[in-house]
């Protein structure tokens, strides 16, 4: 759980990490690094998790360290409508 009991949900990679500098770039648009850039993808998938959680008054995050992979994680309000559910399955409002 994040902080006050708020739900957080991640997904953990064994990828080569990411730098500090790179950081501030990963949730931007457009955005890909030297590593994906032959994979498929236009670099714009983060860029919507961030905008979609900020709008349900949410927070989004990673941890990362060159060589250990990267943990990518958001947080939403416990209130904003989520029903406790199962670990394996999470029921959106609607």
């Amino acid at each position: 759980m994040g902080s006050h009991g708020d739900p957080e949900f991640w997904v953990q990679n064994n990828g080569p990490g990411l730098t500090e500098a790179q950081y501030d770039k990963v949730f931007r648009e457009f955005e890909r690094f030297d590593g994906a850039k032959s994979q498929e993808g236009q670099g714009l998938g983060l860029s919507i998790v961030r905008r979609i959680v900020e709008k349900l008054d949410g927070k989004v995050g990673l941890e990362s360290a060159p060589g250990q992979g990267s943990r990518f994680y958001f947080t939403l309000k416990a209130e904003s409508g989520l029903r406790r559910c199962d670990e394996a399955s999470v029921a959106l409002p609607g």
